[in-house]
Formats: C-alpha cells, sequence, structure tokens
C-alpha cells in the first residue's frame, strides 16, 4: 500500500511541475510584438524592421526611410519647425535648438521606435530674449503592425509657453518622389516638375498666387484636402501621409512654376493650445500608384467607422433608394440681394429681385414629367421668407410674395403627385445681422480683437472684425457673422417644426456649406468651443434630419460626412491632373452630383445634376444613360482607375462587377462594358 501511494505522490508532484507555466520570456512575435529593433551610433537612431528601416540623426532631426526597394527621405530640422507663444508674443523655434533633448526608445507591444523628449528651447522675442521656455514637446516615431506603418505621435506640455503651429513630420525632401497625390478637391495627381504655380486653395493669375486670399490650407475645407491623406509616387513604389487626428491640421504647401512640390503636415492650435495627442500614419508600398494609395485610405475608413455603404444607409432610412439613379434639381424662388448689401451694389439692377412662386414651380414639375423626366430630386432653394441666403438662421414664414405657407405646401403635395422626391435647400452658419434672433453673443468669437480674422471663406471674400467677432459682406444677405455651432441644432428644429405644423413635410434637406468649410472655433468664455466640438454640432443637425425627415444632402463633403449624408455636390477641379480619388475609396458609401453635360458623372458613375429648366430630348437621352449607369454601380466599388495615354486624354475606370468607363476627352466619347440595358 505504501509503495502504491508513494507512486501516486510522485505522479502528482510531476503533474504539478508539468503544469508550471514556463516564465521564461517569449521571444517578442510570439506574443504579437512587432520584430524590431532599435540601435544607436554615431549620433544616429536607428529602428529595424524586417520591412522598413528608419534612422534619424539626432543632431539636424533628419529622417531617412529605406522601404523595400525605394528611399525616402525628410528635411532637416528648420528655423520655422515651430511658433511658440510666450508673454504675448509669437517667434519661430528650430526643434534641433532644444537645449535639453532626450532619445530613448519606445515600445507600446505594438508598435516600437523612439521617443525625443524635447525641452530647454531660448526666448527670442524681443521681451525677454534668452530666457528658458517652459515647453516640453513629446515626439514618438515607432513601426507599427505587419505593415510596418511608420507612425508619429505629438504631445507638448505647455505651461509658460504654447506652441501656436508645429511642422512634425518634417515635410518630404522633394528630391525622393516623382510626383504628388492630392486629396485636394476629388483627387490631383501633381508631377513634381509640373510646369505651372499650383496651390490647393488659392487663385493664380499670370503664374502669380494672389494674396488676396489669406485662408489656410487647412482640413475639412474641400479645395484643400476632401479625405485626410497625401501621398508620393516615386518609380514603381509609393508612400502615403494619413492624418489620424484631422480636425485641427493643416500642411505647409509650395510648388513653383516647374516644382517641386513641398508638402509635410502642419498642426493648428485648439483654443490657443497643441492641446492634445496629434498623429501621422505614413503606409509604404514597394510597389504601388495613387490607387494603391486609395485603397488603403479605404481600408482605414472602414476600420475607423468613416466608411458607411450606401446599403447601410438605405438600411437605415430605406427612402435613399429613391435616390439610386435619380437625377437631381436645384429649383429657386426668390432672390432678393438686401438693398446695402455689397452684392447689391455691384449687380445689375435686373439681378437684384426676382420671383418664381412656389405654384409656378408647381406648374414647371408637371411639365419636366409630361416632357419624360420620369423621376427627380427636387431641391428647394430660396424659399425663406426674404429669400435665397437672406436672415438665416431664422427663414420662416416661407417667402410671402412666392404663396406663402399655402404655396409652399402646394408645390410639396405637387411632387408627391408626380413621384418626386422634395427637399429643401437650408443653412445654419452663415449668421445675418437682420436675422430676428441675432445677438452679437451667439456670434463665434476668435481669440482676440487685434490679430486679422481667420474665419473662411472671409479670408477670401474680404471681411474685418468688431471686437473679436469676425464679419463678412459678400452673399445675398449682406453683413454677417459665424453662428456658434451650439446653437444650430435648436435652429434647424425649430424651423421645421414650424413646416410640420403647417403640414409641410419635406423628405429632406441640403446642408449649406457643412461640407464645404472647416469647423469654427469659439473662444467666448460663455461656450467655448473646439473644432471637435463644431463637427460634432454640425453631426447633430445631419442626425436629426435623417430621422425627421429623411436623406441628407451636404455641399461639397469633406469625408467626416460620409457617415452622416446620403449626397453630396462635387466642385470642379481645373487644377493639376484630376483623378478620382474621393470615388476611388468612397464611391458606394455616398452619392456625388454632376453637371449633365459633364462626362465625369459617366468616369464616377455619379447623379446627374440637371439645371433650372427643362431638359431638351438630347440631355433627357444623356441624362437617362447617366442614371442607368447609376443604379448598376450605386452599390459597388470602383477598384481602379487609369490613363491609356500620356497626355491624359483617355482614361478608364473599373468596379467591382466588371464594368469600365472609358473617356475618350477629344472625341468627347463615352464607353460602357458591358453595354446598358
Amino acid at each position: 500500500m505504501n509503495h502504491i501511494f508513494r507512486a501516486a505522490l510522485c505522479f502528482w508532484f510531476s503533474i504539478s511541475a508539468f503544469a508550471q507555466p514556463d516564465e521564461r520570456p517569449l521571444p517578442r512575435e510570439q506574443w504579437g510584438a512587432p520584430p524590431v529593433n532599435i540601435s544607436h551610433s554615431g549620433g544616429k537612431w536607428t529602428i529595424a524592421g524586417r520591412k522598413q528601416s528608419v534612422s534619424l540623426n539626432e543632431t539636424s532631426f533628419t529622417i531617412e526611410i529605406h522601404a523595400g526597394p525605394a528611399p525616402w527621405a525628410m528635411i532637416s530640422s528648420t528655423t520655422n519647425d515651430m511658433i511658440v507663444r510666450a508673454n504675448n508674443h509669437d517667434f519661430p523655434v528650430r526643434l534641433a535648438d532644444a537645449g535639453n533633448v532626450t532619445i530613448t526608445g519606445y515600445d507600446t507591444g505594438f508598435k516600437t521606435g523612439i521617443k525625443m523628449k524635447l525641452s530647454g528651447w531660448q526666448d527670442t522675442s524681443s521681451s525677454q530674449p534668452g530666457a528658458k521656455l517652459d515647453l516640453t514637446l513629446f515626439l514618438t516615431v515607432a513601426l507599427e503592425g505587419k505593415d510596418e506603418d511608420l507612425v508619429f505621435d505629438i504631445a507638448a506640455d505647455e505651461h509658460g509657453a504654447s506652441v501656436r503651429r508645429l511642422h512634425w513630420p518634417p515635410a518630404m525632401d522633394p528630391e525622393c518622389f516623382d510626383s504628388t497625390v492630392l486629396s485636394n478637391v476629388r483627387g490631383v495627381l501633381l508631377p513634381r516638375n509640373f510646369p505651372k504655380v499650383y496651390h490647393p486653395i488659392r487663385s493664380i493669375a499670370d503664374g502669380v498666387i494672389k494674396t488676396n486670399d489669406t485662408s489656410d490650407t487647412q482640413s475639412n475645407v474641400i479645395e484643400d484636402w476632401s479625405m485626410s491623406w497625401w501621398g508620393f509616387q516615386k518609380d514603381k513604389s509609393a508612400m502615403m501621409v494619413i492624418i489620424e487626428t484631422p480636425d485641427d491640421a493643416a500642411y505647409q504647401f509650395s510648388h513653383p512654376a516647374g516644382g517641386p512640390t513641398i508638402i509635410g503636415p502642419r498642426w493648428r492650435t485648439t483654443l490657443g493650445k497643441l492641446g492634445y495627442v496629434r498623429t501621422a500614419r505614413i503606409c509604404f508600398f514597394p510597389e504601388g500608384n495613387y490607387v494603391d494609395m486609395a485603397k488603403r485610405y479605404r481600408r482605414y475608413a472602414m476600420d475607423t467607422g468613416l466608411f458607411v455603404s450606401l446599403e447601410e444607409k438605405i438600411a437605415r432610412k430605406p427612402i435613399v433608394k429613391e435616390l439610386i439613379g435619380t437625377p437631381i434639381m436645384r429649383a429657386g424662388i426668390l432672390t432678393n440681394y438686401k438693398e446695402d448689401g455689397n452684392r447689391a451694389k455691384k449687380a445689375d439692377p435686373s439681378e437684384r429681385h426676382h420671383v418664381t412662386t412656389f405654384d409656378e414651380r408647381a406648374n414647371f414639375f408637371r411639365q419636366c414629367k409630361s416632357n419624360g423626366l420620369e423621376c427627380l430630386t427636387v431641391v428647394i432653394t430660396g424659399w425663406p421668407r426674404m429669400g435665397y441666403d437672406r436672415q438665416h438662421p431664422d427663414v420662416l414664414p416661407p417667402a410671402p410674395e412666392a404663396g406663402g405657407w399655402e404655396g409652399m405646401k402646394r408645390l410639396g403635395d405637387t411632387c408627391r403627385e408626380l413621384g418626386y422626391l422634395f427637399s429643401l435647400h437650408d443653412q445654419y452658419r452663415d449668421y445675418y445681422i437682420d436675422a430676428p434672433s441675432y445677438d452679437t453673443q451667439f456670434a463665434i468669437h476668435e481669440e482676440d480683437a487685434k490679430s486679422p480674422p481667420l474665419a473662411f471663406p472671409g479670408t477670401r471674400f474680404g471681411h474685418w472684425k468688431e471686437g473679436a467677432i469676425p464679419f463678412m459682406d459678400h452673399w445675398d444677405g449682406g453683413k454677417m457673422t459665424y453662428l456658434n455651432g451650439r446653437f444650430m441644432l435648436g435652429h434647424l428644429v425649430k424651423n421645421y417644426q414650424g413646416l410640420f405644423d403647417q403640414g409641410i413635410r419635406p423628405q429632406g434637406n441640403y446642408l449649406d456649406v457643412f461640407g464645404y468649410v472647416p469647423p469654427d472655433e469659439d473662444f467666448n468664455p460663455e461656450h467655448p468651443t473646439t473644432r471637435t466640438d463644431c463637427l460634432r454640432e454640425r453631426i447633430k443637425c445631419y442626425n436629426w434630419s435623417r430621422n425627421n425627415l429623411g436623406f441628407v444632402g451636404t455641399e461639397a463633403g469633406c469625408d467626416w460626412t460620409i457617415p452622416y449624408v446620403d449626397i453630396t455636390s462635387p466642385l470642379n477641379q481645373s487644377k493639376g491632373i484630376r483623378i478620382p480619388l474621393f470615388n476611388l475609396v468612397y464611391h458606394d458609401a455616398i452619392m456625388t452630383t454632376y453637371r449633365s453635360d459633364d462626362l465625369h458623372c459617366f468616369l464616377n458613375a455619379g447623379v446627374p445634376q440637371i439645371g433650372s429648366r427643362a431638359p431638351n430630348k438630347q440631355e433627357l437621352e444623356q441624362i437617362r444613360r447617366m442614371c442607368a449607369l447609376h443604379k448598376r454601380l450605386a452599390f459597388v466599388e470602383m477598384t481602379k482607375h487609369e490613363f491609356l495615354d500620356p497626355e491624359y486624354h483617355n482614361e478608364r475606370t473599373t468596379f467591382a462587377d466588371g464594368t469600365t468607363v472609358t473617356l475618350d476627352w477629344n472625341a468627347k466619347t463615352v464607353q460602357i462594358k458591358p453595354d446598358l440595358n
């Protein structure tokens, strides 16, 4: 018995010993960490992965990257790396001039690289020259994931000094790429030696950039970037920069005639400081071009929730399906320039006031139906009491001289009888001083009363300040400022509830400027608002409109609008070489309109927008063909775009179902395969 007991006891101990976990460290790749090594030698830090190798010179802060066959490089630290504010003075600082520089290894477990802690810059302003700034920057450079994306994180400890502008990571050295891929408007390919002066947002005359426009090249201005990325091509290789924190981002940009192109991130303040962690991600393609970049961003958009497909939007609001293959028309009611406004002073008297009654519009749509326009999305403009762009946000009652409440209701009822979708053009950012509810406390306040106004588009059309409030006088309604985003939804609900009470039920709306212009900051201490706060308030307006009306449209539409909007208008792009980056990412997530005489509507399988007159027989035939193509491809991903000749006169798009659309711009012909039935 003792023999059996001893044997059992030994067996139990052996099992217990076997069950004990092995506490020896596992190799990194076995627990999921990237196989990246960090080394330091001869004043250079090296981050070496299996695909990418990154080196940083600890003196000049120059960064060099080897990604497969392609070498990439960033420019050295320069005098305008950073603008700092201290003792009410702004002055430039070179990052490499930090008095204290500490560089250490950095490993989160999923990304590995180095961390730079920089401080001890000197105050170079005239107030306290030579004094040490109470400011610390934390910059991390790391390879992440199996693809070994190069990720930059930026944070600041701001006490006696604050970061007013920061260029990091540095701009790419223009010698290391052949062309730049820009997401400004809907996509541009810009060769490094492009012969003309190029600027994303500013007008150019006789090869000179006009200086009357002081707008910053910032995110969420569709002319700057419709998506928060740009990229570079070199031979068969490519790389792209994704700005993961775009709300307060911009970019430095320069392209003189003949090049080269300089572009790199520029971080802006949030209510006067850097404020929070900023992140830029660089992705590499040993073989790739702008299509591969767009597809990488599409994956990023899906991973982060930016991408919401049209199928998902129809599932949550079935009326969106009725927009598929349906042309759109903006139809005006009242134009009524404010007499003392700048536009009225410049316009011919015949342009200042004209009215088309609601009943006249109803008869016009009956004519369109009888002429063969079977379906239509109607967007009524100029319906407010004083007309188009007048007295926002207080627009009720509908224009009395056009028929008022009763006339507008008859128009809506007529559209329904005809099977046309009925929606309204609307506006909640422009804040007119003659609006009944106007009060300066609800207008955005800039940081101070002394600096030039910064609110877009006054930076383009002319503006001024009264105290800290920016004003502009450019549109039909005359003098205006900008409504703080926190008060937009309340006005929208007020106005539509007024329409509902009178039996007027639009099936959708088009919220002007929201997707076109950047979000506003407000420094008013009673309701301080960051740009991120402002976007959140615009999203509330989109969501309420979808829930209480049906479908939602917006002007232009940067990609932050994609989850909330069903249809958007494009902008014409005549600068650079036009490529459909936006469509390669978002074609099956949003409907984009094009003029019905624009062949890009075919190329990108968009929705035709008809002018405010009934189309003739030839025009109607082209509109029907565009609508048939959209019905086929609305839910289908655009997978490829290519130029078929060196002069960019022939191009082709390909869709996931195999459909190809080939355009010959010289012959003005469109070939669709397979043919439309």
